[in-house]
Order: C-alpha cells, then structure tokens, then sequence
C-alpha cells in the first residue's frame, strides 16, 4: 500500500459518510498525526500505566510481534563520546533507546541518575570494564568517560508520510515522485488510517477499513 492508497481509501470513506471532501493538506496532517499516535502506542504510551504496573499494556519490548510492527523504525548509529565528558548526543531522529553495546559487543548497561554512586563505586561491578550510561535532556552520559565508542540501536521517528501533487485543470492529481511514501507494512497501515478519520469524526473499526481498500482497490477509484 502507498500514500496514493491510503489517501484513495480515506477520500471513500469520507465520501460514504457524506461528510465534504479531504484535501491534500488536510489528509497529510492527519494522516501524521495518526502516525505519531500509533508509533506512540506499540513504544508504551503513558497513559497505559497504571499505579502498581511498571508497563504499559502494549509497549515494544513485550512481544515479538509489537517488535516486528516496530521494525522499520528500529535503527544502528555509532556514537563518538567525548573523551572529557562522557557524552554523545542524541541523533537526530532519535526516540528511545534499543540497546548499546560496545565495539567488541559488549553490552552498555542503563543506569537510573539516582543509582549512579552505587555503579560507579561498585568494587564487585566495576564501570571501567562493565560500562554504563544514563538518559540526560540532550545525549547519552557514559561511564567510563574514556569509553570513546558506542553502538546505539535505537527506534526512530517514522519519516512523514506526504502525499504530492500537480494541479491539472484546477484539480490535485497524484505526484509519485515527490510524494513521500509510508514505512509501515498494509496491516499497521489500516491501523493508521483508521486512527487518521477518527480524527476527523469518523470511527471506524479495522474490518471497516479493510472492507473500504478492497472496494477502493476493486472499483480502481
């Protein structure tokens, strides 16, 4: 599924509930708003804790399967850590950390701030050979700070998706190549699209969806 079909597939259900038309402007910002909120969903949104629960209902380290949803945006990058400060910052597309290891894959362990005395003085665990980093607003802060490299895995942003056009007689007609298509395999996209009209009033559940690209794939509008 492309960008051209997600945005064919919205049009006929708007178009079906009779509720005006969906311009291209209109479906893009939707259709990344609804984008967010599902990459928001497999990672553990906050809002599934509950007191009592250290996770979420659905985050990504769960599964197999959530993990294999995430896929397209599971990523590598080599950090280059400041010899002098221990830290490296984040990259620029970066929203959670996967895992860190070392070059010779060994693993970089997580650290809260509030037991970092307790690692970094540890006699049994020392950090100069079991390395540890914590979280800071701007970048990664690794202990050694002569660690030197890093290899970060990481989840990504899901680049925006943007359905492109030329005006031909006044009318949007679909421009492939300079549209931006979707990372996500046909079964997250419906997720999406789903999530996308009921942002604007229309909620529909995923055998709706289904039903509406069959027909829209069948009646080639």
């Amino acid at each position: 599924m492309n960008v051209n079909d997600m945005y064919r597939i919205c049009q006929f259900a708007v178009n079906k509930a009779q509720n005006g038309y969906l311009t291209p402007s209109e479906f893009n910002l939707i259709i990344n708003q609804a984008q967010v909120s599902y990459q928001d969903y497999l990672l553990g949104e906050f809002q599934q804790y509950q007191y009592g629960r250290p996770q979420a209902r659905i985050n990504y380290s769960q599964n197999e399967n959530i993990r294999q949803r995430l896929s397209p945006l599971i990523t590598q990058a080599t950090l280059n850590i400041n010899g002098t400060s221990g830290e490296a910052p984040y990259p620029a597309d970066y929203v959670q950390a996967d895992a860190i290891t070392t070059t010779t894959l060994k693993r970089v362990r997580y650290v809260q701030q509030d037991a970092l005395y307790s690692y970094y003085n540890s006699e049994i665990d020392p950090i100069a050979t079991n390395p540890i980093y914590l979280l800071e607003p701007t970048g990664f802060q690794f202990y050694p700070v002569t660690l030197g490299i890093a290899i970060l895995t990481y989840v990504k942003d899901a680049p925006q998706i943007v359905w492109a056009y030329n005006l031909v007689s006044g009318r949007p007609v679909y421009d492939s190549g300079a549209s931006v298509q979707p990372v996500w395999d046909n079964v997250d996209l419906l997720e999406i699209i789903a999530r996308g009209l009921k942002l604007i009033g229309l909620n529909l559940q995923d055998g709706q969806v289904q039903q509406y690209a069959n027909q829209v794939t069948q009646q080639g509008q």
